[in-house]
């Protein structure tokens, strides 16, 4: 009972600071470079996950950390495993630029959407197939080329910590052509964050990032392999008992 009080405290708490941040935030990025706007997100996420700490008693821990590094001099595609809002959070909070591959619709969630809108995300209609393929990649490429990697969650939707689905091939197709290294990122954010659940379970969020998995040499299902043996495996080793 004691968990569930906590949980709708944060839910309540972060709603409240929403509505008076991410307009603020908006209405200053505005006024600033692209490259300036980041720190505020991040300020915004950092709370968001001091607060998850503080309320709800979950915390995270990153393992990994030094291979960020390797995108200072090499941009790559960040793949992640997608399992709640967690990972929404944290990504902003430890990669100093980035780019969000998502779906079109999420731009049109109140405050939340019009947020993201400043980001520059590559949105992504997926009813329109070959044409949002096309646009990814030519967004991939301009992002790339200014040396701000893209984040992706190639499940395509948030999946339970103990199942598994296969990756979509759109990431690993975009990787391939502009022969961009991948960075994997695993963790087992719905242990404590289930999907669609307001109870948040006290505990510690495992993270780790990888090393780069080369593109150029591998097919586009070898590369989609490559990444869901590791991000996958990696997950299971975070549940095991």
């Amino acid at each position: 009972m004691i968990q569930w009080i906590r949980s709708l405290l944060y839910f309540i708490t972060l709603i409240l600071i929403a509505v008076i941040f991410i307009p603020f935030m908006i209405l200053v990025s505005y006024f600033m470079p692209e490259r300036q706007y980041y720190p505020l997100i991040r300020a915004w996420c950092g709370l968001a996950l001091t607060l998850l700490r503080i309320i709800a008693g979950v915390k995270y821990k990153v393992n990994g950390l030094e291979n960020i590094a390797l995108l200072k001099d090499r941009p790559a595609i960040i793949i992640s495993n997608h399992q709640s809002t967690f990972e929404t959070f944290l990504y902003p909070v430890i990669f100093p630029v980035y780019c969000f591959v998502l779906k079109k619709e999420l731009l049109r969630i109140p405050i939340f959407g019009q947020g993201l809108k400043r980001l520059n995300p590559v949105a992504i209609d997926r009813s329109e197939g070959k044409k949002a393929l096309k646009m990814m990649i030519d967004s991939a490429k301009a992002r790339l080329a200014d040396h701000i990697p893209l984040i992706i969650f190639p499940e395509g939707t948030r999946v339970a910590p103990d199942q598994s689905i296969p990756y979509k091939n759109g990431a690993f197709l975009v990787a391939s052509k502009l022969k961009a290294p991948i960075l994997p990122v695993s963790h087992n954010s719905g242990c404590a964050w289930p999907r669609g659940k307001l109870l948040k379970k006290p505990g510690t969020i495992e993270v780790t990032i990888g090393p780069l998995i080369e593109s150029e040499g591998k097919s586009v299902q070898e590369l989609n392999d490559a990444t869901f043996e590791w991000i996958e495996s990696h997950k299971k080793q975070t549940l095991a008992p």
